[in-house]
């Protein structure tokens, strides 16, 4: 099965001419060739690049939200287990002898899992349209 190089834009053609391996796939990379020639002949025949929707910008932000969220989560309950909490800057406070900085980080971890739940979550309700 061949890819369909009429759905190529010509920059992916080229990029696919240079990363095909020609021994391997002979028949392909003559049906490219034939694309390239054709497409530098007719540039009308070019096709649009691909463009994310809105919905799918929402959706990928949702998912890296979602993982961010996990990940300050775990954080949270690791500096609750453990007494300690490490800031964005690396330094590592401790519980009993940086309190004041210990739950400074808390809070904006805490901050930081609201948002990005609110982010994840907010548009649960709504009817898709």
């Amino acid at each position: 099965m061949n890819p369909d190089y009429k759905k190529y834009t010509l920059i992916e053609l080229y990029d696919v001419r240079e990363n095909i391996d020609k021994e391997l796939y002979p028949e392909r990379f003559e049906l490219l060739i034939k694309e390239i020639n054709l497409r530098e002949q007719n540039p009308e025949k070019e096709p649009e690049p691909s463009k994310l929707d809105d919905k799918d910008k929402v959706s990928i932000l949702k998912v890296i939200m979602g993982g961010c969220a996990i990940y300050f989560l775990w954080a949270l309950i690791n500096a609750f287990i453990n007494d300690t909490i490490r800031s964005k800057s690396g330094y590592l406070y401790h519980l009993s002898e940086q309190p004041q900085g210990f739950y400074t980080v808390v809070f904006f971890h805490v901050v930081f899992v609201i948002v990005s739940l609110y982010i994840v979550f907010k548009d649960l309700g709504k009817k898709n349209t």
